[in-house]
């Protein structure tokens, strides 16, 4: 009967025995709970302490634009302005010579013919009969003026650009006729025949062609 009491557990040890597993338990489940699990292949954060730090790569960081050589000042014309500027100029001044060139050569043309042809019977107030044909780029303005020195006739030519204009008057003094060619911008004043010349009006001057004046 003592052997057989030995081998059977008392009831009140089972009882204590069962209650210190359940507190083991408690205590290996409650450590799970708080304890952070990690992947195996997770990477240390840089946050963590004690975690390596890692540089950034280059295809996050932003690669900054260059610096540029000037910075143009707004409103300053540059070398491309300053020629274009030049070339106009000189397109200007070739296109006035060229225009006062040929006024010169048709106002010429015209003084003489209309000496002629007032020796023929009086002057003429179409350029057909005087056989001149008026330039496509001038208006053309012929007239038959009251001059107070004898019968005169006039040509006015305005270029459609500029300020220039061209201007020739033949004018008949008793038998004898005297013309003139002139260029200006101004108003047109009055023709003054002084010592047997015919002079531009005021603020004009003379084209020459002297031998196409009588």
């Amino acid at each position: 009967m003592a052997g057989l009491s030995l081998l059977t557990p008392h009831p009140g040890g089972l009882a204590l025995r069962l209650a210190v597993i359940g507190a083991l338990l408690g205590l290996g489940l409650a450590g799970l709970a708080q304890l952070p699990l990690e992947p195996p292949l997770s990477r240390p954060s840089a946050s963590q302490p004690g975690a390596p730090a890692t540089a950034p790569s280059a295809a996050a960081a932003p690669v900054p634009a260059p610096a540029p050589l000037s910075t143009p000042v707004s409103g300053a014309p540059g070398p491309l302005a300053g020629e274009a500027d030049l070339l106009a100029t000189l397109d200007r001044q070739e296109a006035l010579q060229d225009g006062r060139q040929r006024a010169t050569v048709l106002l010429r043309r015209f003084v003489g013919a209309e000496i002629t042809r007032f020796f023929w019977g009086g002057f003429s107030g179409t350029l057909d009969v005087l056989g001149l044909e008026p330039p496509e780029d001038m208006a053309v303005r012929l007239t038959l003026p009251v001059d107070l020195a004898g019968a005169a006739v006039q040509l006015e030519l305005t270029p459609q650009q500029g300020r220039e204009r061209y201007l020739a008057r033949v004018v008949a003094a008793g038998s004898v006729p005297h013309g003139v060619a002139c260029r200006g911008g101004g108003p047109v004043g009055s023709f003054v025949l002084q010592d047997g010349q015919l002079l531009c009006p005021p603020g004009w001057q003379e084209l020459p062609f002297q031998q196409a004046r009588r």
